[in-house]
């Protein structure tokens, strides 16, 4: 089972659509990305997390501003204080690779877990990884199976394959092994190539991938940039919450997720950029 969770922890990186419908933040030096590091700086200055979030991505990425990993954790930091999902998550993963610090264990589970609370998928999906694996932290079958199954029932289908190499290796049952591998099996190699050795039928087509689909020309990154430095102006820099030194922990411990927007496209391509 533990070559399986290495396996995963590897296709994450990997198997993630290189294709995307938007552009990409990456490496630029150039004058347009000079300025646009410099245009989200000034409401970073404020600590206003959506901006300490792009500033912090700038910095991992190296986009207008030399890379600098170190600098992206703390901004990362700051806006997962204020409950922004998406800077949990790549705060979580940061810490539990080392990138731009040491590698801090029980802070980079932490941060994963209120992603996962938030709503991000991927944070269930790693965070059972990790439980079973028990490697990072002390094995518990229950609680990886318990985030797996969270991040399945998503359509997450990485768990889904690890569920069912869990269920068919771990508890020999064979029935919920397939179960799983056929709600994978159309998207992940591994589990349709499982199926065929095991003799059994392959799944009729997943009607989602027959669904009648439509184009949309999505906006420049340069138009998406526009529009959130327009949003910023108007959001209010944020204070401490009352009876607290810590900036942000009240908005971090609610059950909400603050009004913050989680995308699944830019989790993808924070995974995909991970070294592991």
């Amino acid at each position: 089972m533990e070559a399986i969770v290495k396996l995963m922890l590897i296709l994450s990186v990997l198997m993630f659509s290189q294709n995307s419908s938007s552009e990409e933040i990456t490496e630029c030096d150039t004058k347009v990305c000079k300025q646009r590091f410099k245009d989200f700086k000034k409401y970073a200055r404020k600590d206003i997390p959506q901006a300490t979030e792009v500033l912090g991505t700038f910095y991992y990425k190296g986009y207008g501003i030399e890379k600098n990993h170190s600098k992206a954790r703390r901004y990362f930091l700051n806006s997962a204080k204020y409950g922004s999902p998406t800077a949990q998550f790549k705060l979580g993963l940061m810490y539990l690779n080392g990138e731009g610090g040491n590698i801090e264990v029980k802070k980079g589970i932490n941060w994963l877990e209120w992603a996962a609370k938030n709503d991000v998928t991927a944070a269930n999906y790693f965070l059972g990884l990790f439980y079973i694996d028990g490697k990072l932290i002390d094995k518990d079958y229950k609680k990886g199976k318990a985030y797996l199954e969270a991040a399945s029932n998503e359509d997450y289908h990485k768990a889904q394959f690890v569920l069912a190499k869990y269920y068919e290796l771990e508890e020999n049952n064979q029935e919920k092994a397939v179960e799983y591998y056929k709600r994978s099996a159309y998207f992940v190699e591994e589990s349709n190539l499982r199926l065929i050795a095991l003799g059994m039928k392959l799944p009729q087509t997943d009607p989602k991938l027959s669904m009648e689909r439509i184009e949309v020309k999505s906006e420049s990154l340069n138009d998406m940039f526009d529009e959130l430095l327009a949003a910023l102006r108007y959001i209010p820099a944020p204070g401490k919450p009352t009876g607290s030194n810590v900036v942000g922990m009240g908005c971090r411990n609610q059950d909400s997720n603050c009004g913050f927007i989680v995308d699944p496209t830019e989790i993808e391509r924070f995974i995909r950029d991970m070294q592991w």
